[in-house]
Order: C-alpha cells, then structure tokens, then sequence
C-alpha cells in the first residue's frame, strides 16, 4: 500500500488530527469487533433462524473469510480510487451489510449479510492504514504514536467483542450484535469529509481475478476443515482396497 501523503488536497488541523485519528483506530476496533461479538450470540441465532450445528459455523467463518480474501484488493483499490473514498464505501456497506445480518429471518440472508459485513471491513482496514500514513507520515514522532493507538485498537476490539456481545444477547436481543455498527457508521460517514484528506485518482491495473481466487482458495479450505470432523480427512470409497482396509473403522 502506497504513502500518497503528497496527494492529499487537505491538512487538517491539529485538533482535526486527533479526530481523525479517533476514527481511524475506531475503524480497526470496529473490524475486529465484528469477528468476536457474535459468539455468544450464536446458540439464539441458531435457535431462531434454524441453524445446523455444522452450518453455524459459518456465521464468523463467512466474515472472516470475505475481510482476509478481499483485504488486498481493498489496498489496491485504496492506491487507485482514493483511500477516503475507499474507506467511505467501506462504513456504508458495513451499515447496510449489518442492518441485513440483524433483519435476516433466513439462514442465507444471515450469511449474506455477514459475507458484505467482510466485504465492508476489507475495504475499511487497508483505507485507513493508508489514511493514517497520509496524516501522520511527515513526523516519525507522530507516525510512531499513531501506529501505537491504531495497533492497540485490534486486540481491544477483539476482547471488547466478546463482552458486548454477551451483553447485548443476554439484556437485549442478538441482531443488536449486527445493529450496534449502523450508528457508528452513520457518525463515521457523517465525519469522513470534514476529517479525512483527500487524494485524486490514480492509474493502475486492478486484479480483480487475483482476490476472487484467494478468497475463493479460503472458502474451500475453510470448508474443508469444518467438514473434516463429520466425513473424515481419508478417502473411504478406495480404502476396502488398500492394506490397512482391515484396520479402518468404517469399511469393516
């Protein structure tokens, strides 16, 4: 991911800065609250909306699969497009991604909704890294201070996740796990024009191929392992003919 701190078309003030800063490591803990929250949300969601015991792991296997797959093109389009408009995109498609997880009444739309939730993160992540080295990068005081906060904020997110989550489960009901992004996207939508530099456009090839494929790699092999438990990792239809068919619990 490039620096384009030469780009930007605004400087914002220093008070302006810490805002901005606010919301970038808002951004992180937002990204990696979402892969925990739902924890202990799961045997409700299973419940109500008829969830297998196998299928329910893809409630957290959907969005982490999305962000890690799609996290290079969200960097890349970040480079081409602009990270502020990147990183627009990636809070509304968060929102509405969220409002569809808590509103599903199906098993499909809740991983749907869950998948754009991965989606909406991809693009939000890598955005505001570059977003960060565009206000920060000139004093390597500053960078080292705001690099701290934003690394602080993931393993923040991710603890704070699980408590929410409980939380709001047990006092409230489990799609708030979904709705608790739309008004902080709201607010993040709200203050990304005022906070954020902008930098124009630039020309570049996007491999749009490339992250369909990594991601499409992640999903198989995620399934794979969540399946290995039920069907096994050996091959049953040749064992009957191979020499250890004699000691193998399912052809005997």
């Amino acid at each position: 991911m490039s620096n384009p701190s030469g780009a930007a078309t605004q400087v914002p003030s220093p008070t302006r800065h810490r805002w901005a800063l606010a919301l970038i490591a808002a951004a992180q803990f937002m990204v990696i609250m979402d892969t925990s929250i739902i924890g202990v949300a799961l045997p409700r969601m299973q419940s109500d909306l008829g969830f297998s015991q196998q299928s329910l792991s893809w409630v957290f296997n959907a969005y982490v699969i999305a962000f890690g797959g799609l996290l290079l093109l969200g960097g890349r389009l970040s480079d081409l497009l602009g990270a502020r408009r990147v990183f627009t995109a990636g809070w509304a498609i968060l929102a509405v991604a969220s409002l569809v997880a808590g509103l599903a009444g199906q098993v499909w739309v809740e991983l749907l909704g869950r998948a754009a939730q991965g989606v909406g993160a991809a693009l939000i992540a890598p955005s505001a890294l570059t977003l960060l080295m565009m206000l920060f990068g000139q004093s390597p005081r500053e960078l080292t201070r705001a690099l701290a906060l934003y690394g602080a904020a993931a393993p923040a997110g991710g603890t704070a996740g699980v408590f929410l989550g409980g939380v709001i489960t047990e006092y409230v009901s489990w799609p708030w796990v979904f709705y608790v992004n739309i008004p902080i996207a709201l607010v993040a939508l709200a203050v990304i024009p005022t906070l954020m530099p902008a930098a124009a456009p630039r020309r570049g090839s996007l491999d749009l191929a490339g992250a369909l494929t990594v991601t499409s790699g992640l999903a198989a092999t995620v399934y794979a392992i969540v399946r290995a438990p039920d069907v096994g990792w050996d091959p049953p239809r040749h064992c009957s003919s191979s020499p250890v068919a004699a000691r193998c619990s399912r052809c005997s």
